[in-house]
């Protein structure tokens, strides 16, 4: 086991160096000078600029060069941070859910409907410090859970496919939520389709005003212990994971299998429901989103990534946020378009889902795991 898993951290790895050299290969192609110049003075110049347009995506996250020094680059740091947020828990969501071997992807209308109605929480419920943010997360959180469970219900009741339901109802909550808020919470005074503002206590606490640090990474990591103990550690966890592995013997097992279904299809629900307004109760201060963010779809990129497991979560979700905010930054100051980094995305979710993407480590890894189980075996019963 310990050879397979070390296995998929190495093929994790490999698939993201590829798409990194795939990103380097597309910026140099990018930035290769058109003219009269010779070839290889073109490829000298271009390989001068590439070079530092990868360190800027590379490192600018974390480091900025300023008075021909690098210095730590705080904005770029709690930037990489906030935008890790969402995705961390929606990503949660996810892996919950694909646990269990279904594929309910409608963790993008969970989060955006949870966000609108606990909107008017948000802004109507009485201002009560610490109590208003954890009324308004948990009103957004029944919101997901609620969502959630309509496909769940269809599944376990009529074996409807997840896959179509919850795609579906993305749809319905995008349009429900753009009409709860522009009908009754939009803020007349503004010269776009936001709501009102948030009460003063209804926001996240800030671990650095100047540039919004919220404390959604707190929660987010906090979730993350909490799932991950609660898969690893406790009896229901058990059942998800023998359902995921294998469904027939866990019903044969006595495992009440629908019901278990419908249970991850709320927990999940209830998880992905919190994503957005926690991001909009820590940064925004209000409902800004005219259409869906995305952090449902990158959820499953997360999940992925993490191989279902809640402890990996974060750092998948801070590598995700990580090469996003480089690339926005070297789209800053260079010519390359930042949406480059969904070629990189698309490359390593290729890479690490390809079951063939060097199977023959992964071959090697079980022999080698095999054989030494076997020779352990061999010596307890010579030393017997």
């Amino acid at each position: 086991m310990k050879s397979t898993k070390r296995y998929e951290v190495y093929r994790t790895a490999i698939a993201i160096g590829i798409a990194l050299l795939l990103g380097y290969v597309l910026i140099l192609i990018t930035v290769f000078p058109k003219g009269d110049m010779a070839f290889f003075d073109k490829l000298k110049s271009a390989i001068k600029d590439a070079n530092d347009a990868f360190r800027t995506f590379l490192i600018s996250p974390i480091l900025k060069h300023r008075r021909g020094h690098w210095v730590f680059n705080l904005r770029g740091f709690i930037q990489w941070i906030n935008e890790s947020v969402p995705i961390m828990i929606t990503g949660l969501a996810v892996s919950l859910i694909f646990t269990a071997k279904h594929f309910n992807i409608g963790a993008e209308g969970q989060l955006f409907l949870g966000a609108a109605i606990a909107t008017g929480a948000a802004i109507y419920f009485p201002s009560i410090p610490i109590i208003t943010p954890i009324v308004v997360i948990l009103i957004a959180s029944l919101v997901g859970a609620g969502w959630s469970a309509i496909p769940g219900y269809l599944k376990s009741k009529w074996n409807a496919s997840e896959v179509v339901t919850s795609l579906m109802l993305n749809y319905v909550a995008l349009y429900m939520g753009l009409f709860i808020i522009k009908t009754f919470l939009r803020d007349p005074n503004a010269g776009q389709l936001v709501s009102l503002k948030f009460s003063d206590s209804a926001t996240l606490f800030l671990l650095n005003t100047r540039y919004r640090w919220h404390s959604g990474i707190l929660i987010a990591l906090g979730m993350s212990f909490a799932l991950w103990f609660v898969m690893k550690k406790t009896t229901w966890g058990y059942k998800v994971r023998l359902i995921g592995n294998n469904k027939h013997f866990a019903y044969h097992s006595g495992i009440n299998t629908q019901k278990t279904f419908f249970q991850v299809h709320l927990l999940s629900g209830a998880i992905a429901g919190t994503a957005g307004i926690i991001e909009l109760l820590g940064y925004y201060g209000r409902f800004v989103w005219l259409y869906s963010p995305g952090y449902g779809w990158d959820g499953i990129i997360i999940a992925t990534l993490a191989r279902n497991n809640p402890i990996y979560v974060p750092i998948a979700a801070l590598f995700l946020s990580y090469i996003r905010v480089g690339a926005k930054t070297m789209g800053r100051y260079t010519n390359i378009p930042p949406e480059m980094v969904s070629i990189l995305q698309a490359t390593i979710i290729l890479l690490v889902t390809a079951e063939a993407f060097l199977s023959q480590m992964r071959q090697k890894a079980i022999e080698k795991e095999a054989r030494s189980t076997e020779e352990a075996i061999a010596g307890g019963d010579i030393n017997e």
